[in-house]
């Protein structure tokens, strides 16, 4: 799944090019991904979890993807000349606030697309990187 999700940023980078704002890039990567057959959340309220019970409180994320065997992945979108630590932290808070198996930090840079694939662990509470 995650190698289609990279697919389609890359086409939506191609269609748009380098130098337009992250909405842009994430309205062309919701068109690739819903062609592709996925489900997907833009901007849309989920609930944070506290000790595995959802709270009333909720958060809003860039895009998730619904997959049939891997539940929800949180893409968090940037277009940043580099992404680092702050960017990784973010994701792995929306990790943790969501009890989320998984997620992506997708960087359209002037480069070209970036992508790193995240797990989390509720057992552990702890992020990993997917190779």
């Amino acid at each position: 799944m995650c190698d289609k999700i990279v697919g389609c940023a890359f086409a939506s980078y191609n269609y748009w090019h380098a130098g337009v704002d992250e909405l842009v890039y994430e309205a062309g990567l919701c068109c690739e991904l819903e062609d592709a057959g996925y489900f997907v959340h833009r901007q849309e309220d989920f609930p944070i979890y506290y000790k595995g019970r959802a709270t009333r409180v909720k958060r809003k994320f860039d895009l998730v993807v619904t997959d049939p065997e891997l539940g929800n992945v949180i893409l968090e979108l940037k277009a940043l000349d580099t992404v680092g630590e702050q960017q990784r932290l973010q994701l792995w808070s929306y990790l943790k606030l969501t009890n989320c198996p998984f997620g992506m930090l997708i960087n359209f840079s002037p480069k070209g697309v970036y992508s790193e694939r995240w797990g989390y662990d509720t057992e552990t509470q702890k992020c990993y990187r997917i190779r």
